[in-house]
């Protein structure tokens, strides 16, 4: 009876913390992750990948770290690329209205269709790692000579020779 009495006035007195206004924090995080993601191959397929980095950064870092290939640890974990490594310039635009271009240094009719979906799921998948809607964006791929267009889902890729679009792919993280 006594435990019953002591618990009454434990709850009654509650636990000393007085309720307070709102307390400032400061902004949400936007885009929180470990890193970014990177579109790598393995068993000739896209995979995507959290590249380690401790920070998400931005869309130009992690092209810059998808043109340098896997690390040691994502190739013994099997994962490969078709881009040229340490051979490719890039420069990538910032969003506007939908679209990103990235600027090869290296004709487009050189790379295979696999490094240019490479490029374009990583911008897509990096976009929506920091809020942004990837169904409608469209990475823009441009070298010298020739425009190809890729859009952002699916992943769709057309060739300044043809006008029809080649067969539509998507990236996996973003079915």
């Amino acid at each position: 009876m006594r435990w019953t009495w002591l618990l009454l006035v434990l709850v009654l007195a509650g636990c000393g913390v007085r309720p307070t206004d709102p307390v400032p924090a400061g902004d949400p995080p936007v885009g929180a992750a470990p890193g970014p993601i990177l579109f790598f191959l393995k068993a000739g397929k896209l995979a995507p990948v959290v590249r380690q980095t401790g920070h998400l950064g931005t869309v130009p870092d992690a092209v810059t770290l998808l043109l340098a290939g896997p690390n040691t640890q994502e190739a013994a974990a099997g994962y490969a690329t078709m881009l040229p490594t340490g051979a490719l310039g890039v420069s990538v635009g910032a969003l506007d209205q939908g679209v990103v271009t990235v600027n090869l240094t290296a004709p487009l009719e050189t790379l295979p269709e696999l490094a240019k979906d490479q490029i374009a799921c990583t911008v897509i998948a990096v976009h929506a790692q920091t809020g942004a809607r990837a169904a409608n964006l469209l990475v823009r791929l441009t070298g010298t000579p020739g425009i190809t267009q890729v859009d952002g889902y699916p992943v769709v890729t057309t060739r300044p020779e043809a006008e029809t679009p080649a067969q539509g792919r998507s990236c996996p993280l973003l079915r």
